[in-house]
């Protein structure tokens, strides 16, 4: 392992300052100037407010990431740690392989000698968060720390949707203490990844965690959430990146179906993702049941995740989408805001701005279903002959459909005879059937499949004939 390019901090002086500064945090009243704050890279630059934090930091900073790509928060970050502030790492490189810029930022950090450890658990480290020990101040929410996610490329019209949060609440950065202290020493879920001199030790007393913050794994996410959407009487306004758990759509349909008016903001960049084939599953159901969805028109992604219950005057926000992953198996921080209005009244305005595109500038468009492929014929195959009476009719539906109108006769033009929900073809050797039944001998039939998603799109086959032996 390689040195660190500066003197190693002497880990008992580390912990005993941290301590007594978290010890102050604890018995301190919060100042009238406190920063609570968020902020809407839609138009703001907020990174210049988190660099403005790491640059005047003195006494410690944690930070915890799923991938990093700009180079600004390394550089500002190195500065610190050569200038003998202490800094953590928490990291997990697996992000590399789908976010190449992820790795040329964790060798910076490594060759600088900052000590950092790695997620090795089977769920990914999903967290985004900085926390600064001297200011009292911890950052966290959805936003990758990517050149994009925190400043506009053009106000309203370039961006990717996220809502940014800084607080020096003492109670929320206590907990954020303890959880990454938690990670910090964890030899379960962790491991050393780089500038690791000495067993890693707690470097804060141990606090009770904030009743409004939520930790996946180990707490449910889903549960937590969905204990509240179905509580809901007034409305329920959504921006989610992903949606593959069906919980939260279910939940979603059901408060539709008792009058609860629901509103989606999604996105598409996996809407037609294979590997996230799901998504569109519970995208098309919501819609399918009636339920407003709209996706940007803007130039860039929707990568918020919030939920506002209007009644219950609530806000869910942070780093889980609705997955299941994100419920049991990655490690997620989200916010169950249920005491402050004015984070209310934030997510209730920037919900109706990018709803009702009130600048003037298109920042959301409806929700338009796509179709699914068209089914491919597997057998028999077309103008075959000698069929067995008893034959099976396979087909290949693809990743979108999941159901199929099946047509078969003995006219070119053949009836509708069955609808089977088969689902998708999750590989692309995985396909769909049909038995008819025994055939007659030496008789030409017809068949076709039209398929269908869950929003009621369709595709068809072509007509497909085959004749039967004896």
């Amino acid at each position: 392992m390689k040195s660190p390019a500066t003197p190693p901090i002497d880990a008992r002086r580390l912990v005993t300052a941290a301590a007594v500064l978290a010890g102050a945090l604890l018995l301190t009243a919060r100042p009238a100037a406190a920063l609570d704050r968020l902020c809407d890279p839609a138009f703001e630059n907020c990174r210049t407010q988190l660099l403005d934090l790491i640059n005047r930091e003195t006494q410690g900073i944690d930070v915890a990431f799923w991938f990093m790509e700009d180079t600004r928060y390394l550089t500002a970050i190195t500065e610190r740690w050569r200038a003998g502030v202490p800094v953590r790492l928490l990291v997990d490189p697996r992000a590399s392989a789908t976010y190449p810029l992820n790795e040329g930022i964790l060798e910076g950090f490594r060759t600088a000698g900052v000590p950092m450890r790695q997620r090795i658990a089977s769920g990914i480290l999903h967290w985004k968060m900085m926390l600064f020990v001297g200011q009292g101040v911890v950052e966290f929410s959805g936003a990758n720390y990517s050149d994009n996610a925190f400043k506009p490329v053009t106000a309203y019209s370039n961006y990717v949707d996220e809502s940014v949060f800084f607080t020096d609440d003492a109670a929320i950065v206590q907990t954020f203490m303890t959880r990454f202290d938690s990670s910090w020493i964890d030899r379960t879920s962790f491991s050393d990844y780089a500038n690791i001199l000495s067993a890693p030790v707690r470097h804060y007393p141990v606090f009770t965690q904030y009743a409004e913050l939520n930790f996946p794994p180990g707490q449910s996410y889903a549960t937590r959430a969905v204990s509240l959407y179905n509580a809901e009487t007034t409305g329920i306004d959504v921006i989610m990146y992903r949606v593959t758990d069906r919980r939260h759509s279910d939940a979603m349909i059901a408060a539709r179906a008792r009058g609860v008016p629901v509103r989606i903001i999604t996105d598409l960049k996996e809407y037609r993702s294979v590997a996230k084939l799901w998504h569109a599953w519970n995208i098309d159901r919501m819609w399918a049941a009636g339920i407003p969805m709209r996706v940007p028109a803007h130039a860039g992604m929707n990568h918020q995740k919030s939920v506002i219950l209007k009644a219950q005057r609530t806000v869910i926000f942070g780093s889980s989408n609705w997955t299941s992953p994100s419920d049991h198996s990655q490690q997620e921080h989200n916010f169950f805001s249920q005491a402050r209005a004015w984070i209310y009244d934030w997510f209730t305005n920037q919900f109706d701005r990018k709803w009702n595109n009130e600048t003037g500038i298109a920042e959301t468009k409806a929700f338009v279903p796509l179709p699914p492929d068209a089914p491919k014929l597997r057998s028999p195959a077309t103008l075959a002959g000698g069929v067995s009476r008893s034959t099976k009719l396979t087909w290949y539906g693809g990743p979108w459909a999941h159901s199929y109108d099946i047509y078969f006769g003995t006219s070119a033009t053949p009836p509708r005879v069955a609808t089977k929900n088969l689902g998708p073809s999750l590989t692309t050797g995985q396909n769909q059937s049909y038995t008819p039944g025994t055939l007659a001998a030496h008789t030409t039939y017809y068949w076709k499949i039209v398929s269908k998603t869950a929003a009621g799109k369709t595709k068809s086959g072509a007509v497909w004939s085959f004749t039967t032996g004896s």
